[in-house]
């Protein structure tokens, strides 16, 4: 549809993910996310919560399937899509959801803790290191996290003293 406007919410999850798939097999997920406005009151000379605005995401595809995995019930998110009004309704056709991360960590596969994975956890100063597979292959020596930084943090953020 057109005439549609995009726009960016963020706020927690309300309830389940309720993951269905239409009659081509496409999956589909539906979800509430409700934004809670922060006002400030002049009055008191402090902020406060506003009215809560719930709006109705919709996702298709294979983000359907992955927001029925990883979102539950009070998961603060930020999502961006088209809104639309529908019943006096909002609803945000989803074309993308992330977990805020300003309020959880997150884990991707491959970062995903090796207790967490199934796997032996890494070896700590008591433990023995494991055998390795005699075809294991060496790490690059590209590999950014074996080099040490070419500057420190403050070289990067304090400002120029040549005067660029």
């Amino acid at each position: 549809m057109s005439g549609e406007t995009t726009a960016v919410i963020r706020g927690r999850v309300y309830g389940t993910v309720q993951l269905r798939h239409t009659e081509r097999g496409t999956p589909a997920a539906r979800f509430t996310v409700v934004q809670v406005p922060r006002e400030y009151d002049r009055a008191r000379g402090q902020w406060r919560d506003g009215e809560p605005v719930p709006v109705i995401c919709t996702v298709t595809g294979p983000l359907a399937r992955h927001v029925a995995e990883c979102l539950t019930d009070a998961v603060h998110v930020i999502a961006t899509g088209d809104l639309a009004l529908r019943d006096n309704r909002l609803h945000l056709d989803s074309a993308q959801v992330g977990v805020d991360l300003t309020h959880h960590v997150a884990y991707i596969d491959d970062t995903l803790p090796a207790v967490l994975a199934g796997r032996a956890p890494a070896r700590g100063p008591h433990r023995a290191a494991p055998a390795r597979p005699a075809a294991a292959p060496a790490a690059p020596a590209t590999d950014w996290w074996q080099t040490s930084p070419r500057r420190p943090w403050d070289a990067v953020t304090a400002p120029s003293r040549t005067g660029r």
